[in-house]
């Protein structure tokens, strides 16, 4: 039997019902990725891990793979693993889906989100062979129909990410060498800024990254999402976090020049967290010890 090489590209998704809408986002999704131009589909392959607690996503996708195997033999193989650990926890889904993938580069796409263009993929695999980076930022713009995209964006770095002012939009715009991920993982104590911490992190250690502003991944955009609930405490708890966790950055100080930054921008809406930034010693003890388990 011949050897068969790795991918280079794996394309991870962590999933999970999405309030009975995970089935058609995941379709979604991965139709953008089926529909792709590629010269060797063997080059990518998805990894999919599901923290739902029913099966619906499971079944979905063993349809949606004999179909593929009966309707498109040359598609891009994709692969079911159930995650039953860190129910709730999308930095911790996103971190197992990156420890099933077996290519050298990790391209993640949120099971809600999906690829624009149809030659995203063989764009992203012919920088990776012209300049060999180690993050890869696309584009990014939004839709909440599948059809229609508004609010487009570039990745650009700047001085605020760990006050969660993101100008990268979401993880899906990312490609990183996998070697990487196994330095800057996803911080599971953060629900909403842990792309941010992640961004912060890729910048500040001066990576090799490539930004591409030709082609897309859309964010979707869906009532129920996440980021919509984010109650200010809760904002501010994980800014604490990050000024416990990186004392480097200097937030403090940082701080009047963000909250200007932010009156100039938002003029009539209300600083989003607290200005106390440093956390109570009982809570960067709990931190340090639930850091060191992780």
């Amino acid at each position: 039997m011949p050897k068969v090489s790795p991918p280079i590209i794996s394309i991870v998704i962590p999933t999970y019902e999405m309030k009975a809408q995970g089935v058609t986002f995941l379709k979604r999704c991965l139709d953008s990725i089926q529909k792709q131009r590629l010269g060797d589909p063997a080059l990518i392959e998805v990894r999919i891990s599901d923290q739902s607690a029913d099966h619906e996503i499971e079944y979905f996708v063993e349809r949606f793979t004999k179909d593929l195997i009966a309707n498109q033999p040359d598609g891009i193989i994709v692969h079911y693993h159930r995650t039953t650990t860190g129910k709730g926890v999308a930095a911790h889904n996103l971190n197992c889906a990156i420890g099933y993938a077996k290519g050298s580069f990790v391209k993640i796409l949120f099971q809600d989100d999906l690829l624009v263009e149809d030659n995203y993929l063989a764009t992203v695999l012919e920088q990776i062979a012209q300049h060999d980076p180690d993050c890869i930022m696309s584009a990014a713009t939004h839709t909440q129909d599948s059809l229609t995209f508004f609010n487009p964006m570039t990745p650009v770095e700047n001085p605020y990410f760990l006050f969660g002012n993101n100008t990268a939009s979401s993880p899906s715009v990312l490609t990183v060498r996998k070697s990487i991920l196994t330095k800057i993982t996803f911080d599971e104590h953060l629900k909403l800024l842990f792309d941010c911490d992640f961004y912060y992190q890729v910048f500040a250690q001066k990576l090799k990254v490539k930004i591409i502003n030709d082609i897309h991944i859309a964010n979707g955009i869906w009532e129920g999402q996440s980021q919509f609930g984010i109650s200010p405490e809760a904002f501010s708890k994980e800014v604490r976090y990050l000024n416990w966790k990186f004392p480097e950055a200097k937030l403090e100080t940082l701080l009047p020049q963000y909250q200007a930054y932010f009156a100039k921008l938002h003029p009539e809406a209300p600083f989003p967290f607290s200005t106390q930034l440093r956390a109570h010693f009982l809570q960067q003890w709990w931190w340090r010890y639930t850091c060191k388990r992780l």
